[in-house]
């Protein structure tokens, strides 16, 4: 199972016990000729789908650029919540 909350995050399972939350990173090459890639990384091992989506908002807030305006916060978790809603429904609906 993967459900894709947007381009930089996404929630994926080990198979038997594990909601994870993985990000998109950016991998720079240090090598002539190879080009940058992206990969995704684990952020965190949930055993509901309900913590890792409640989890995901947190992340989220902590990668943010704006840590201190409260207003862009609440604008960010909102955003978020309805994105993450939004690929559950999609997901159930398949």
């Amino acid at each position: 199972m993967e459900i894709t909350i947007n381009e930089n995050f996404r929630i994926t399972t080990d198979g038997t016990h594990n909601f994870i939350i993985q990000e998109r990173k950016l991998i720079k090459s240090t090598k002539e000729g190879v080009s940058d890639r992206y990969e995704w990384k684990d952020v965190g091992y949930y055993g509901r789908l309900e913590l890792a989506c409640t989890a995901l908002i947190d992340v989220q807030e902590v990668r943010s650029d704006v840590k201190g305006a409260l207003d862009d916060l609440q604008f960010l978790r909102k955003q978020l919540s309805e994105e993450i809603i939004r690929a559950v429904q999609t997901r159930e609906a398949i």
